[in-house]
């Protein structure tokens, strides 16, 4: 039984004229025997998407198809790990804006107090 090829990407776009192929980005380390050094090097593939939705952005985990549906695409999305703008930090499980994590409590107070708040009717939003 051949192993499955499972790979990390980020989405960059969707095709035009195919919605269902996405473009996806992945980047690995690739080691320099003379350096004795590992590199970054990126590969873009184009990647079937069958139900799930993917913005672009998103962090998703790919799979190699048993067989090729056209001669680009060999891929295909099977789930998205860090959807964008909602980014968790995988040891806690608490989101983060950055380096600092977010709140939820204090993040929900606010947000009641603000639907609460008492706005003149002629005051522009």
């Amino acid at each position: 039984m051949a192993s499955k090829v499972m790979l990390l990407g980020q989405v960059l776009h969707r095709e035009v004229l195919k919605p269902r192929v996405v473009n996806i980005r992945v980047i690995q380390q690739v080691f320099d025997n003379r350096l004795n050094m590992f590199f970054p090097e990126s590969k873009d593939y184009k990647v079937f998407e069958q139900e799930v939705k993917v913005n672009s952005g998103d962090i998703v985990r790919i799979e190699q198809l048993s067989e090729k549906l056209t001669v680009e695409v060999e891929h295909k999305v099977v789930e998205v790990v860090f959807p964008i703008g909602r980014i968790v930090d995988p040891v806690t499980g608490r989101r983060c804006r950055g380096m600092h994590f977010i709140d939820e409590k204090t993040r929900q107070e606010e947000a009641d107090r603000i639907a609460k708040a008492n706005v003149p009717d002629n005051y522009s939003l």
